[in-house]
């Protein structure tokens, strides 16, 4: 029982430092570049953005599987 208990926080654990890190990487790349993201992506339809953005959340999601594994 405290064995599934204990496997769920830490699952909650790396899950909130993958949104937060998600958060940072997507700010620090908008900062770099001079365009909105979810304006593009959202209103002009730029399916080549949307694929590089989802790209580097795959990218992110890799690294803190191997931290977390």
């Amino acid at each position: 029982m405290w064995k599934v208990l204990a496997n769920s926080v830490e699952m909650l654990i790396y899950a909130a430092v993958f949104i937060i890190l998600s958060l940072i990487a997507v700010k620090i790349v908008g900062a770099t570049f001079t365009t909105d993201f979810e304006k593009k992506i959202a209103h002009d339809n730029n399916t080549a953005l949307a694929i590089v953005v989802a790209s580097m959340f795959i990218g992110l999601a890799i690294i803190v599987a191997s931290i977390a594994g």
